[in-house]
């Protein structure tokens, strides 16, 4: 008799164990038992829901709600997630879907990052679309001083913005200044003549307002922005390299791409990285952020989220169509820490 009530016993916390998250929402999920990690992590239903965003064309989007659902589904099951069904739908506005998200209404969902930093809420970051590799992860400028290592292969997210410092009289003061560990005084700053794109003005705002008492770039007497969002690199290092800019922004994983371009096509004497100096570094920002309702264990987890990083891989490899209409690889982890920079942004009124 004892032997059968130790042995029900043992049945109802295996059970327990399995039955992780059941009820609590749309999705019924279970998390293996760390001593059990071999066990796949059951899901009865997933549902992911997408955002229109600026040059993802209807057709496009249509065939991502068609294809993904099994796409993504034998992508899990591939990396230890089994999901009886995987539903794909498209919100009506970023803000409707990080509603539905917060309710419990959807179980996972692409989000433009401004979007979902300005929801606020409870829902669980858990992805971001990666970014280049071996670049430094660091606000110090002196980390920037060399082209990217090819030994640095963990997976980042997020974007920074360097702001640069030419090859022109003042420029070089610039650098020399910071090149010495004296910090840039604002006057400083504002004696330089400034050019951005328009999609780099947030950041930068945010980099001076964290550096210089509030001070935005509204408040620089020299700031040129180009009339486009889609200003490329290559215009923003010309107008550095003629010297009609002191300092300019781009974003981190642009300067190593152009090194050609810096001497061949602009005929400069000196390499990118001798003749335009880093003086500051950005917070990053996140274009994308793939997260989790709030509250299911299983799906807030660091299991589900490898598994969910390691199958977002896969369809980039086997199915890039797809991947495409996501709006990127999301196999960098990210955490709710890791946006505190684009809060403050939004505080800024960035």
């Amino acid at each position: 008799m004892k032997n059968t009530a130790a042995a029900l016993a043992a049945l109802l916390l295996m059970f327990c164990l399995s039955a992780c998250g059941a009820g609590a929402g749309p999705a019924s999920s279970s998390l293996p038992d760390s001593s059990t990690v071999d066990e796949p992590l059951k899901l009865e239903t997933l549902r992911l829901e997408l955002t229109r965003r600026e040059g993802l064309s209807a057709d496009m989007l249509m065939y991502a709600v068609q294809a993904l659902p099994q796409a993504l589904k034998t992508a899990l099951a591939n990396h230890g997630v089994e999901a009886d069904m995987v539903e794909v739908t498209v919100g009506a506005s970023p803000a409707s879907t990080a509603q539905a998200l917060e309710e419990g209404g959807i179980d996972l969902a692409i989000l433009p990052g401004k979007a979902f930093v300005e929801a606020g809420g409870s829902a669980v970051p858990l992805l971001t679309a990666l970014e280049r590799n071996g670049l430094p992860d660091s606000t110090d400028p002196a980390r920037w001083a060399d082209g990217p290592s090819d030994g640095d292969d963990t997976p980042s997210g997020g974007l920074r913005y360097l702001i640069l410092a030419g090859p022109s009289e003042y420029g070089r003061q610039l650098a020399n200044r910071t090149a010495s560990d004296t910090p840039l005084t604002w006057d400083e700053l504002d004696r330089a003549a400034w050019f951005l794109a328009p999609n780099e003005t947030s950041m930068t705002g945010l980099w001076l307002a964290d550096h210089y008492e509030g001070n935005t770039l509204s408040d620089l007497s020299k700031v040129s922005v180009g009339t486009s969002s889609s200003e490329s690199g290559h215009d923003l290092l010309r107008t550095l390299a003629t010297g009609d800019a002191d300092v300019v922004v781009i974003p981190a994983d642009v300067r190593p791409e152009l090194t050609s371009f810096w001497q061949e096509e602009l005929q400069r004497p000196g390499g990118i990285f001798d003749e335009t100096t880093v003086i500051g570094v950005t917070e990053k920002c996140y274009t994308t952020i793939l997260a989790a309702r709030p509250g299911d264990e299983c799906l807030n987890g660091d299991a589900f989220r490898s598994a969910l990083a390691a199958a977002m891989e896969e369809l980039s490899r086997v199915q890039g169509d797809v991947t495409g209409a996501l709006g990127g690889v999301f196999s960098a982890p990210v955490s709710s820490d890791d946006l505190n920079g684009m809060r403050r942004l939004v505080t800024l009124g960035g």
